[in-house]
This record gives C-alpha cells, sequence and structure tokens, in this order.
C-alpha cells in the first residue's frame, strides 16, 4: 500500500511542480487512478498490476497534452514551448484592454 501512496504523491509532484499541469487535466488523471485503485482495494479487479500500468499511460497522455499547450511554463518550458514569453505578452495585453 506505501507504493500506491508515494505513486499518487510522486504524481502530485509531478504534476504541479514539474510539468505545472492544468487542473482538468490533473483532476482527469485523479479520477482515473481513484475508480482503478478504489475498484482494486473493493474487489481485487483490476489489480494493481493494470491499475498502475493504465495510470502510468494516463500520465504520459496528461504530459503530451500539457506540454503542447501554448501556456505550457513547466520543465524545459524552452523546447517544448519557445513562443512561452509572447504568449505571455498577449495575455497581458489582453488584460490591460479590459
Amino acid at each position: 500500500m506505501g507504493l500506491i501512496v508515494g505513486f499518487a504523491v510522486g504524481h502530485f509532484f509531478l504534476f504541479c511542480n514539474v510539468f505545472r499541469v492544468a487542473k482538468p487535466l490533473e483532476l482527469t488523471w485523479s479520477a482515473i487512478f481513484v475508480v482503478l485503485a478504489g475498484s482494486t482495494i473493493a474487489t481485487g479487479q483490476p489489480g494493481w498490476p493494470v491499475t498502475i500500468a493504465t495510470t502510468l499511460v494516463a500520465t504520459l497522455a496528461v504530459i503530451a497534452m500539457q506540454v503542447r499547450k501554448p501556456s505550457y511554463h513547466g520543465i524545459a518550458w524552452q523546447h517544448f514551448n519557445p513562443k512561452l514569453p509572447e504568449w505571455w505578452e498577449s495575455q497581458a495585453t489582453e488584460r490591460d484592454t479590459r
């Protein structure tokens, strides 16, 4: 059970501090994890290997979607999103005109 707690805490760190994942994507990942883990705890199905594998696939999908956003500002943003400064400036301009 400690592995699963560490898995969830590690993803929290990964999503909040490393890749800076948007809340809707983070909540989607969390729902997948909670449903699979809850089902595994309650019924033994689909089992921890499937739960972890499925959640890792969801992790990769969430990170891939996040780094493709024009607002991406996590790790290696210069590589994934070199136009971020222009995006920030356009957002500041929009706020100033409101």
